[in-house]
C-alpha cells in the first residue's frame, strides 16, 4: 500500500497539475448536476417529469453530438478561448431556459434553450485529461493520472446529485441548475486562466488533425465506452426503481453512492498498480471483467444483499475507463488528444441518454428487475465490442 500510495504522491508532484485540479473538479461538478436540476425545475413549474426528462435529454444529446467538435476546436485553438467563449453560450443557453420555463413560454423554446446549453458545455474533464497527457507523455505515472481522473469523476457524481437535491428542497426550484451554472463558470475560468499547462494551439505549420473515427480502434473504444454509458443510464434508474419497490425510497441514493464508490476505490487501486501488461491485454481483461460486474445487480433480491452487488459492479467500471483512456491517449497523436477524449466523453453521454429511457421503460412494464437488464446487457455489448475489434487495438507496451 505505500508504495502504491508512493505512486500518486509523485504523479500529483508534477509541476501544474495541483492548480488545475480544483479548477477541473469544481468544474466537473455540473456534469452530474445539470441534467437532475433541469428535470426538477421544470417538473415544480409543468408538475410532469417526463417532460423535465425530456428537456434534460435535449442537452445530453446536444452535448454528445457537439463534443468531438469542441474537442477538435480545443487542440486547434487552445484550451483558454474555446472553453471562455463555450462557458458564455453556455450561460446564454441555461439563461434562455430559466426564462423561457419560468414565463411559460411555448416549449419548443425550452428545448432549444437546452440544447443551446448542452452545446456549448466547456468539456472540462477532456481538457484536464489532455493536460496530463501532455505533462506525463511516455512516463508510466500516467495510468495513476488516469485513475485520478476516475477517481474525481466518481466524486463529481457522488456529489452533485445530492448538492441539487438540497437546494431544490431548501432553497428554491431552479436553485440546482443556477448552482451548476455558477461552479461551471468558476471551474472553466479557472481551468482557461492555467495557460503553462495547456497543452494547445497547434503550431500553424503543423500537419492537418487525424480523423480519429476512421482508425477502427478509436470506433472500437467509443462502442466499449457507449456500452458502459448506457449500463450507468440503466443502473441510475433501475436502483431508484429498486429501493422504491422494496419501500426503502430514501436508500436508492445510498445504493448509487456505493455503486459510485466502488468505482472510484478500484480505479484508485488500478491506477496505482504499476503493470508491464500491453494496452490490449489490460483493457480485454477490464471489459471481460464488466461484463460479468454489470449482471450482478439481476442478482439482488433485497436491499441488504443489494448493497455488496452494487460495491462489486461499480468496481467493474472505473477500470475499463482509466484502460480506454488510456488506449486512447496512445492512438491519437498529442495534436489531437483532447479531441480523442471528448469522443469518449460524447458516447458515455450518448449512452446514459439511451440507457436511462430504456430501463425506465422496462421498470415501468414489469418492476425493477427488468430494468437490470439494461445494464446487464451493456456488459455483454462492451464484451462483444472489445472481442470483436480485439486485433485493431494497439499491443504495444507503456512507455
Amino acid at each position: 500500500m505505500p508504495a502504491r500510495a508512493g505512486r500518486y504522491r509523485r504523479t500529483l508532484a508534477t509541476p501544474g497539475v495541483r492548480r488545475f485540479i480544483p479548477a477541473s473538479i469544481v468544474g466537473r461538478l455540473p456534469l452530474s448536476m445539470h441534467a437532475l436540476g433541469t428535470v426538477l425545475f421544470v417538473q415544480d413549474r409543468s408538475g410532469s417529469y417526463a417532460l423535465g426528462g425530456a428537456v434534460a435529454a435535449a442537452t445530453a444529446i446536444s452535448e454528445a453530438v457537439c463534443a468531438p467538435g469542441v474537442g477538435r476546436l480545443l487542440d486547434r485553438r487552445g484550451q483558454a478561448p474555446v472553453l471562455l467563449v463555450a462557458l458564455v453560450g453556455h450561460l446564454l443557453g441555461v439563461a434562455a431556459l430559466l426564462v423561457a420555463v419560468w414565463a411559460g413560454l411555448p416549449r419548443p423554446l425550452w428545448f432549444a434553450a437546452a440544447a443551446i446549453a448542452g452545446a456549448c458545455l466547456p468539456p472540462v474533464g477532456s481538457c484536464a485529461r489532455a493536460r496530463w497527457s501532455m505533462l506525463l507523455a511516455g512516463s508510466p505515472l500516467l495510468p495513476s493520472a488516469f485513475a485520478l481522473e476516475a477517481a474525481i469523476d466518481e466524486l463529481v457524481f457522488v456529489v452533485g446529485p445530492t448538492l441539487v437535491t438540497a437546494l431544490v428542497t431548501l432553497v428554491a426550484p431552479a436553485g440546482g441548475l443556477i448552482a451548476s451554472t455558477m461552479l461551471l463558470m468558476i471551474g472553466a475560468a479557472g481551468l482557461a486562466a492555467q495557460r503553462d499547462t495547456d497543452p494547445g494551439p497547434r503550431p500553424p505549420a503543423a500537419s492537418p488533425p487525424v480523423r480519429i473515427m476512421r482508425q477502427p480502434a478509436a470506433r472500437v473504444l467509443v462502442a466499449i465506452v457507449f456500452a458502459i454509458g448506457v449500463g450507468f443510464g440503466g443502473v441510475d434508474v433501475s436502483m431508484v426503481a429498486f429501493a422504491r419497490e422494496q419501500g426503502l425510497a430514501a436508500v436508492g441514493g445510498l445504493l448509487l453512492g456505493l455503486f459510485a464508490t466502488g468505482s472510484g476505490v478500484a480505479g484508485l487501486l488500478h491506477g496505482a498498480r504499476a503493470s508491464h501488461r500491453p494496452p490490449r491485454a489490460r483493457l480485454l481483461r477490464a471489459v471481460a471483467l464488466l461484463a460479468a460486474g454489470f449482471a450482478l445487480p439481476l442478482a439482488g433480491v433485497t436491499v441488504w444483499a443489494m448493497i455488496p452487488l452494487a460495491v462489486l459492479a461499480g468496481a467493474t467500471a472505473a477500470p475499463t475507463m482509466i484502460s480506454a483512456n488510456a488506449t486512447m491517449e496512445r492512438l491519437v497523436p498529442p495534436r489531437s488528444r483532447t479531441e480523442g477524449f471528448a469522443w469518449l466523453t460524447m458516447a458515455v453521454a450518448s449512452g446514459v441518454a439511451l440507457g436511462a429511457p430504456v430501463a425506465g421503460h422496462l421498470v415501468d412494464g414489469g418492476g425493477a428487475r427488468l430494468g437490470f437488464l439494461v445494464p446487464a446487457a451493456a456488459g455483454l455489448l462492451a464484451g462483444l465490442a472489445a472481442l470483436c475489434g480485439r486485433r485493431c487495438l494497439p499491443n504495444t507496451t507503456p512507455g
